[in-house]
């Protein structure tokens, strides 16, 4: 009971017990000096911290605190704390590296405030800054919870929020639900402020509404194509509109890529058609979750045939765009813009055109925050060169917008608290509402519900000096484009050969053509009088009547200059030619991709006869459809509606006799019975006689998998149709959409029970790398009882990499389990015991596996980065968490009046997912019952004692 999931089931029953004692009125008890409100009515009755429950916490979250250290109070008369949630320890993400921007930023707040400004005035006399994180884990379920043990455990009136509006919208519900003060740096999304009161925020956000940030982008690139159209700005070398004009030829796509994406794509397609007109609005590009190059290509082709000039990229993964300009270049398709909010903001795109990464330079980016504006802060006393320069000493890399919004919030709450001369957080928010401060970040001022009031800057990625000379460029400063500098502005966008000639045609200064010429559209260098060549490095020199020997070099170097020019010209020819060969080899290429999964024998040979005909051998194209075959094979998954099917439950009971066979009945008689299945076909992962049993199936049956089934074999059919089943419903998903990467389906089980002895450490490999790409787990336990799923070794390994990974993980319990599971919660606290001593009976060392060397090479992976105990502690803890989530789902339903539960239910089955942003639970209709021997929990383990964890 040492791990805080037991601390917060405890504290549940705590609360409960104490509101059975009443029968009407309120009470109130005093937890940790935190009220705890509790009312009862007619017998049912809610308990809650002010504000709202303390939530749980994993255990061992970690915490950050930093200030400035002055016991004697020499300096100051006390500290001002401020709480809040970050994404610690996780810097090698993009959010990582933008959560820890945020930190960086407060960190050098709270030194500048003490070192040299000499902290906040207060009454009379001066307080200095302290700050307390807890870890967000970048997940929004746990964000809510972070800032709750952060204000516990400081006390704390104000608070920061982490990065990320997903993130924010929890830790902002409970600042509001706790009286407590939230200023974010991190956060656009209008709906996290409106969800307060206008002109009674308590939230307050430094960065402007996310759908202005698309307004200003479209506003830029149409402003900047009718003021080409009117003359009174110029094309750049090198580009192009069409012949009616640029205004008249924006045609505008979305690149989407994500699964969450759908709702800003959405939103950005409809400001675009306010702006270039929905009949100029092409269809989007859109990759939901598995990133391919293919399907990107083919959308990129689509677009390119469809005269789209204006791309706009919308993703939460950041390379996205640099796979969206190399397949651009490939394609030679030149657009004439290329745009993505906050797509270049990542310190590592940066530094890489900073390298010379040329075809990274023009993208379109927004932001609210001009580097290069010289207003100084009236709080801050600094420019914007100023702090970038003192958070680059300091930091050693230059901020973004992030760093900026984070000093000017902290530079906003501490002019309020001044301005108030108090830290009572409703005269602290009155200031906020009321403020109009000027400083080098922006104008802060704030709209009626708490949001910044300012128009996003249309800023665009300045080129490197030179790929010859990128250490020149070691200031990386985006050109602010649009409002009011279309001067600066570079569209439409000069084409690819153009730039490429003129960043690789260079001298050992960086200069174009050696200086010598300019390059043309075309992407050759025009020369100036007197030079000639490709790169015009070669003087022109005129012959001498005079002498028969200047005669004979000079015909001697005329040969040799026509031979270069007619071998750059055939150069030229050639590579045109290779790029149009490779845009219709990418198409093609995604063509056979999909007849491949499809099956369609018909469109894969005709494929087959395009790519001989573009110069593929037979060999080489049979080459390409083999990797292909294989890869397919290796990454699809079972559909469920196969398993749900009837005629996955005929197979089943026709080939093993039996009603209701476990898998293991099914083994037998599927690879080892008279008409083994799959074992005449070849497999297409190694070329052998016998293939996986997915490969076996129609292409309705099979495909990409989108989860990863963690299960044992000793399951009976039913068992696990139950499970799926209930699974898919409760979540709301079609089951002939769903793909399950099944070891059963999915594993050549001719070469597993072929006795073929595999390495511990290509063991791992394999495992981890399906789960990973999966990217998602579902456990599937027949029952709470001490479950077959905690005594195989198979599983426990599969949750223990899913922790390591964190990747979300999904519980699900059969209709019959769900009802016994619930009975037991309704027998009060020696059910709970009950249940919570059968989900801990886990361990690890003496799991066993159906093949015993399997249970070897699984336990000695365990022991080459963990331990036995380690992985046990994991294991308990999410099933303790488990066990309280669905436990506090079933006190909810009872407690709730009807129709304000927020909860989904179905009619039978339990669902909920440990360590996703999505929790939900999913159970049977409310049961009223008394829960009477709860109130035998003894007097001594108060509520006082419960909520602590490792925060």
């Amino acid at each position: 009971m040492g791990c805080f999931a037991a601390q917060r089931l405890r504290s549940v029953l705590v609360f409960y017990a104490l509101c059975l004692n009443g029968v009407a009125g309120s009470c109130q008890e005093q937890i940790n000096n935190t009220p705890v409100m509790q009312s009862c009515l007619g017998g049912v009755c809610t308990a809650s911290f002010q504000g709202g429950c303390l939530p749980g916490l994993p255990s061992g979250v970690p915490s950050l605190s930093f200030g400035t250290e002055d016991p004697q109070q020499e300096r100051f008369l006390g500290e001002i704390v401020l709480a809040g949630h970050s994404t610690l320890g996780a810097k090698a993400s993009n959010t990582g590296q933008k959560a820890a921007e945020l930190l960086d930023s407060a960190m050098l707040f709270a030194e500048w405030l003490s070192q040299e400004r000499g902290g906040l005035r207060l009454g009379g006399a001066n307080y200095s800054m302290r700050f307390h994180f807890v870890d967000d884990a970048g997940s929004a379920s746990q964000a809510g919870s972070a800032l709750a043990h952060a204000l516990l455990r400081t006390d704390a009136r104000f608070a920061l929020a982490g990065y990320s509006s997903l993130l924010t919208r929890g830790s902002a519900a409970k600042a509001r639900a706790s009286g407590r003060l939230l200023v974010s740096a991190g956060a656009s999304s209008t709906s996290i402020f409106t969800a307060g009161a206008p002109d009674a925020s308590l939230v307050f956000g430094l960065l402007p509404p996310g759908v202005s940030y698309d307004e200003s982008m479209m506003a830029s690139i149409v402003h900047m194509a009718s003021e080409i159209d009117a003359g009174r700005a110029n094309l750049p070398d090198g580009a192009r509109c069409g012949p009616n004009g640029c205004r008249a030829g924006l045609r505008f796509s979305i690149i989407c890529v994500g699964l969450n994406m759908s709702g800003e794509c959405a939103d950005a397609r409809e400001v675009a058609g306010r702006h270039f007109g929905l009949e100029n609005i092409a269809e989007d590009v859109y990759i939901p979750l598995f990133f391919s190059a293919a399907a990107l290509s083919k959308g990129l082709l689509r677009c390119k045939e469809d005269s789209v000039t204006v791309l706009y990229i919308n993703s939460d993964v950041f390379e996205v765009l640099t796979k969206v300009l190399n397949a651009l270049e490939l394609l030679d398709y030149t657009p004439y813009a290329v745009a993505g909010w906050r797509m270049t903001q990542s310190q590592s795109y940066r530094e890489k055109v900073q390298r010379g990464w040329w075809q990274g330079s023009h993208v379109l980016d927004v932001t609210h925050w001009d580097e290069s504006s010289t207003t100084t802060g009236e709080f801050s006393g600094m420019t914007s060169a100023a702090f970038s320069s003192r958070f680059e000493q300091r930091w050693a890399y230059r901020p973004s917008y992030l760093g900026a919004a984070q000093f000017a919030a902290l530079c906003a709450l501490s002019k309020a608290i001044e301005a108030a001369n108090s830290l009572e957080v409703e005269a602290v928010a009155r200031e906020m509402r009321l403020m109009n401060l000027s400083e080098f970040y922006a104008r802060v001022k704030f709209d009626a519900f708490g949001q910044i009031a300012v128009t996003p800057l249309v800023t665009q990625v300045p080129p490197p000096l030179g790929s010859k000379h990128p250490g020149l460029f070691d200031h990386f400063v985006y050109k602010t484009v649009w409002p009011g500098k279309a001067s600066d502005f570079t569209f439409p966008l000069p084409s690819w050969a153009f730039r490429r000639c003129f960043f690789e045609k260079v001298d050992l200064d960086g200069a174009a053509c050696f200086g010598r010429g300019h390059c043309g559209a075309e992407g050759a260098c025009v020369c100036q009088d007197g030079w000639e060549g490709d790169s015009c490095e070669i003087p022109r020199t005129t012959t001498s009547s005079d002498t028969m020997t200047m005669t004979i070099i000079v015909a001697v170097l005329g040969a040799v200059i026509a031979a270069a020019a007619f071998a750059t010209l055939v150069r030229l020819y050639y590579l045109r030619s290779q790029r149009k060969l490779q845009e219709q080899l990418v198409a093609l290429f995604a063509i056979l991709h999909d007849a491949h999964w499809m099956r369609d024998s018909q469109r894969v040979r005709q494929a087959w006869k395009s790519l001989q005909n573009f110069g593929y051998t037979p060999a080489r194209a049979s080459e390409e459809v083999a990797r292909d075959s294989k890869e397919q094979s290796e990454e699809a998954g079972v559909c469920v509606a196969y398993l749900l099917s009837q005629d996955f439950a005929d197979l089943a009971r026709s080939r093993t006799d039996k009603e209701d066979p476990t898998f293991y009945d099914m083994k037998d008689t599927f690879f080892f019975g008279a008409k083994p299945i799959g074992q005449e076909q070849t497999c297409p992962r190694d070329g052998g006689a016998g293939c996986a049993l997915i490969d076996t199936l129609v292409p309705a049956h099979r495909r990409r998998c989108t989860h990863f089934l963690s299960w044992t074999w000793g399951y009976t059919l039913s068992t696990v149709r139950d499970g799926l089943s209930t699974w898919t419903a409760i979540e709301g998903m079609a089951p002939s959409e769903v793909f399950l990467f099944m070891c059963f389906f999915v594993n050549n089980q001719y070469r597993i029970l072929s006795g073929k002895q595999v390495s511990a450490a290509e063991l791992e490999h394999t495992f981890e790398a399906c789960l990973t790409r999966a990217g998602r787990m579902v456990a599937l336990l027949d029952t709470w009882d001490n479950p077959r799923y905690l005594s195989r070794i198979w599983t426990i390994f599969e949750q223990h990499v899913a922790i390591k990974k964190k990747l979300p993980v999904t519980m699900v319990l059969t209709s019959g389990a769900t009802d016994a599971l619930i009975a037991q919660y309704e027998a009060g606290k020696p059910g709970l015991l009950r249940v919570m001593d059968a989900l801990t009976k886990v361990n690890s060392e003496s799991a066993e596996a159906h093949v015993p060397d399997d249970a070897e090479a699984v336990k000695s992976i365990i022991l080459s980065s963990s331990s036995f105990s380690d992985v046990d502690n994991q294991i308990k803890n999410i099933m303790l968490h488990w066990m309280a989530s669905t436990f506090e789902a079933h006190m909810t339903q009872i407690m709730a009046p009807p129709g304000k539960l927020g909860l989904r239910k179905s009619g039978t089955g339990l669902l909920v997912t440990v360590g996703f942003e999505g929790e939900a639970f999913g159970y049977p209709a409310a049961f009223q019952k008394s829960l009477s021997s709860l109130s035998e929990i003894p007097e001594d383990e108060d509520s006082s004692t419960v909520y602590r964890s490792a925060s």
